[in-house]
């Protein structure tokens, strides 16, 4: 097959051939046997990681791993092995750094030797192959030093305080003054939901002008990456013009919509209408919720993982580009409708979740905390495992359909992105109403997943339990998703009262804080530094006590749930702590000191802001 000869949709390559590939290419599953296989013939190991939802990825299906030279090179010389990243979320979080696709060579031994990063067509595919196979009949094959990092041998002793404001540094310095975000031009949804949820935290804690300025253009950033058909968030737009959103002739996108992206894009809008209380804020909500619900949601309420970026009858001449440029539902149809993957992984619901929980948050609209509901109530129905962990992924008839680069892979193991999400997703549904239901739930998941992949010798969690592969690839304890889960457990030892969790809590954050493995991390850093942040200025408690029948009992709730406090944990508590006075009240309090009790709704907010700073009693260190 002639690269120049190719003149069809990447789509329409995709479906042919994948099935050349799969006939040419025997590409094994992350296993033991495939590992084993390899020492045993001397061959070297290609394993080819990516997503179904990236267009690079399905460029490099088609052309290179279709092309008949590729084909022959790879079947003589390496073991094949393919790895969805969003199924094998401890895999794909071990090779991140190099985005997707990501292709990494191992030796024989299973030791990394080179890692390329992207689509690579045949032309200059083949002569790394060559060089590799060179290499390897000359025994010349040498370690990569850039070869993902081993989890830390034992906890970090630095102050929690510096580790933080040296992260905080490192976030600031890549910040983009011009567009907001943190990529060199333009924004990129998939990775600014977390620190975009930084920074306003950050501005909060220290009432910073100018970091509030900073985080609103990124919120802002996020409204001309919306579709004007068909609603969602493009993966990354690079405008020319940024104050004229929906001006898609301005701009050249990468037109993926992927299901993280669009959380991040929820969160950006909800953040951005809680400060400023501006209608293109809420307008963007809707687009968002209107494609999630038109294009994403399955039947029971949860959510697929992406749109695809081309249609399958793409005609001769078209890019995707222009597909999306295309004004109106009726021109974009003439040449069908890109593909969703119906996968649902339960990590990026966990995300979706925690998004609708913020918008319902943001704008009173009922609607949001139901969407949130009814996908949370799926999962824990379909997905809670015996043990008491969720399943990432299942198949179903919907996925089964699906024309896939990768085959689904449906293991019944738990990882830790889908605890740590999950459970970050039922505390904000907690959060939001109030009831025991959601936090009894995520205190199962979380009781769960320290059973399941905590280590008790060092903290911190691996990002799944150990398989026959672990002899050969050591085990990771990611840093982003022990980000993720240290916040988690720091907000269930505050809510449950139980100080196990918060020990757990600083231990996750020590395991993997050493200055190397974050700099090894580059800019997927945003959970963990929020996890900081909790850690180094403490919660802010919002609790009811009293009969809560009463009217002001929900009353003073929905008080508390329209003040912005990134840290708030907003709940109803039994008498104890705090005396019932016979009549609703709330007290807010940090380490350092409660309010008086709040009888009054209309005191809320003038009370919480008192506590906007961080406390000074503060344990982590």
């Amino acid at each position: 097959m002639k690269t120049a000869s190719i003149r069809v949709g990447w789509f329409a390559l995709l479906l042919s051939s994948s099935l050349s590939a799969a006939e040419g290419i025997d590409w094994k599953h992350w296993e033991l046997d495939a590992f084993e296989t390899a020492e045993a013939q001397n061959k070297m190991i290609l394993v080819n990681v990516g997503m179904e939802g990236c267009a690079a990825c399905a460029r490099m299906e088609a052309l290179t791993y279709a092309h008949d030279d590729v084909i022959g090179l790879v079947s003589e010389h390496f073991v094949a092995i393919e790895v969805d990243a969003e199924a094998r979320p401890d895999i794909g979080e071990r090779y991140s750094d190099w985005a997707w696709p990501a292709t990494i060579f191992l030796a024989p031994d299973a030791t990394q030797v080179l890692a390329v990063r992207g689509n690579r067509l045949p032309r200059n595919f083949i002569p790394i192959l060559d060089d590799l196979i060179g290499k390897h009949k000359a025994d010349e094959l040498k370690p990569d030093p850039r070869s993902p990092f081993t989890t830390p041998p034992e906890p970090a002793k630095t102050e929690l305080t510096r580790i933080r404001d040296q992260l905080r540094a490192r976030l600031d310095r890549s910040l983009n003054r011009k567009y907001g975000g943190w990529a060199s031009s333009g924004i990129r949804g998939e990775t600014s939901g977390s620190r975009l949820r930084h920074l306003y935290l950050r501005a909060h804690l220290y009432d910073n002008a100018e970091l509030l300025d900073l985080a609103l253009l990124g919120s802002a950033g996020f409204l001309i990456t919306i579709d004007p058909v068909w609603g969602g968030s493009y993966s990354a737009a690079f405008p020319k013009d940024m104050q004229a959103p929906g001006k898609f002739a301005a701009l050249r996108a990468i037109p993926e919509k992927r299901i993280r992206v669009q959380a991040n894009a929820i969160t950006a809008f909800a953040l951005g209408y809680q400060h400023t209380n501006e209608n293109r804020y809420v307008e963007g909500i809707e687009a968002i919720d209107g494609f999630l619900k038109s294009w994403m949601m399955a039947p029971d309420g949860t959510f697929y993982t992406n749109q695809k970026s081309e249609p399958p009858n793409l005609p001769r001449g078209m890019t995707s580009s222009d597909y999306w440029l295309l004004p109106s539902d009726r021109e974009r149809r003439e040449h069908g409708i890109p593909p969703i993957d119906h996968a649902v992984y339960a990590d990026r619901n966990g995300e979706v979740i925690a998004a609708y929980v913020l918008a319902y948050e943001a704008t009173g609209n009922s609607d949001y905390l139901k969407t949130a509901i009814k996908a949370a109530t799926s999962i824990l129905e379909n997905r809670l495992h015996a043990d008491g962990w969720v399943i990432q992924a299942q198949s179903s008839k919907a996925s089964d359909q699906d024309v896939r680069m990768r085959t689904l892979v449906t293991e019944e193991r738990p990882f830790l992105s889908a605890q740590a999400w999950f459970g970050t997703a039922l505390l904000s549904l907690y959060r939001a109403t109030g009831q025991d239901i959601w936090l009894t739930a995520a205190d199962g998941i979380g009781r769960a997943t320290l059973a399941a992949l905590y280590d008790r010798e060092l903290g911190g969690f691996y990002a799944t339990t150990p398989d026959a592969t672990a002899a050969i690839i050591a085990p990771r304890k990611p840093l982003e998703a022990n980000g993720t889960a240290a916040g988690f457990y720091y907000d269930l030892a505050i809510y449950t009262k139980d100080e196990d969790y918060e020990t757990i809590a600083a231990s996750t954050v020590r395991s993997v804080a050493e200055p190397d493995y974050i700099r090894n991390e580059g800019k997927i850093t945003g959970e963990f530094a929020i996890a900081l942040e909790k850690l180094t200025t403490a919660y802010v408690e919002f609790s009811i006590v009293g009969d809560t029948t009463h009217k002001n009992a929900a009353a003073l709730f929905d008080a508390g749930r329209e003040v912005f406090e990134p840290r708030k944990l907003l709940h109803y508590e039994a008498a104890g702590r705090y005396p019932d006075r016979g009549k609703p009240a709330m007290y807010i309090c940090n380490p350092d000191m409660c309010s008086m009790p709040i009888e009054d709704p209309a005191e809320v907010a003038s009370q919480a802001a008192f506590f906007h700073g961080p406390a000074s009693t503060i344990l982590a260190d």
